[in-house]
């Protein structure tokens, strides 16, 4: 990675640890946030997630430049309302074209319940690689998106994960829903700007080692298994998976949760959501299509194969 590259992924992680979401640019450039104030909901992870350090660095992988300009327009995430049911497919098919604007590398493929959006991101500029996001969007009001995001290695796609992916198909878990930073029939651009700060957070773990901002331990009814969910997830120097804004784990719960039984908790996690914390991966369906190697699944079997794998797990 180019110093001034390694420089801005530095301050960009520096404002995420301080709660401030970065700008995203057209292309999927991340930028530093002008701005100083805060946002508790904007950049903050759902709790269905992991996290284990990837073997490789980043800067072993050099590929073909996605796109290294200067940005020319900047956009922020922001909340958007609730449509009605039945608007979800005008308003998604009428956003294919100012989609392809902001990322031109953009393709639609239409599905029987929905459309498929590959999208791709430059996430840094200078960065010799992107990422790639293969993402459903079903026209079913509640069911939601579900995406999964690829390195663009020249050796071939590789998934990023499976730190903050959900249960336990490794899609991207960039937001919840409770933080109102979207909703169905919203801003399919401002969805993408969430998934490219997602793939700016796995790249600056790899980079520098640790995550970037507020992390989350598991929701009701699961809090039970917090303890060993973040032993097993958080790094001492990141901020606590309790949701603290500033406290590292360290320092804040790490030395309670060393007094909790590791082992009886880990068959707790399997008992109840069905699988060991690190059973995550992309379907194999999505994998061979992301490696050009198969065709696309429908909608409606990647969400039902989510809800047999993962019964007691909050997506996103």
């Amino acid at each position: 990675m180019e110093p001034s590259s390694r420089e801005m992924l530095a301050k960009i992680g520096r404002q995420l640890d301080a709660n401030v979401f970065p700008h995203v640019f057209d292309n999927g450039v991340v930028m530093p946030s002008a701005s100083d104030v805060t946002s508790s909901a904007l950049g903050k992870e759902t709790d269905d997630e992991q996290q284990r350090p990837r073997g490789s660095a980043a800067g072993s992988r050099k590929g073909a430049a996605r796109w290294k300009g200067t940005p020319r327009r900047s956009r922020q995430a922001g909340a958007s309302a609730r449509i009605s049911s039945g608007l979800l497919r005008t308003t998604y098919e009428a956003q294919v074209a100012s989609l392809e604007k902001e990322y031109p590398a953009s393709r639609v493929f239409p599905d029987d319940d929905g459309i498929w959006l590959q999208s791709e991101s430059a996430v840094l500029s200078g960065l010799d690689y992107g990422a790639t996001f293969l993402i459903a969007l079903p026209f079913a009001p509640g069911a939601g998106p579900r995406a999964w995001g690829f390195w663009n290695d020249p050796r071939g796609p590789l998934w990023i994960g499976p730190r903050h992916t959900n249960f336990f198909d490794g899609s991207i878990c960039a937001f919840s829903p409770g933080d109102n930073v979207w909703t169905e029939g919203g801003n399919l651009t401002s969805l993408i700007d969430l998934y490219t700060v997602w793939a700016f957070r796995h790249l600056y773990l790899e980079v520098m080692g640790r995550w970037p901002g507020r992390q989350y331990s598991l929701p009701p009814p699961n809090e039970v298994l917090n303890p060993y969910y973040r032993l097993a997830q958080c790094k001492d120097n990141e901020l606590c998976g309790c949701g603290s804004l500033t406290s590292r784990y360290a320092e804040c719960c790490k030395p309670r949760d060393l007094r909790s039984d590791f082992g009886r908790l880990a068959q707790e996690f399997v008992r109840r959501m069905g699988a060991r914390l690190g059973d995550r991966k992309p379907p194999l369906a999505i994998a061979d299509f992301a490696s050009g190697q198969g065709a696309l699944p429908s909608i409606r079997d990647v969400h039902n194969l989510m809800a047999s794998t993962a019964p007691t797990s909050k997506q996103a």
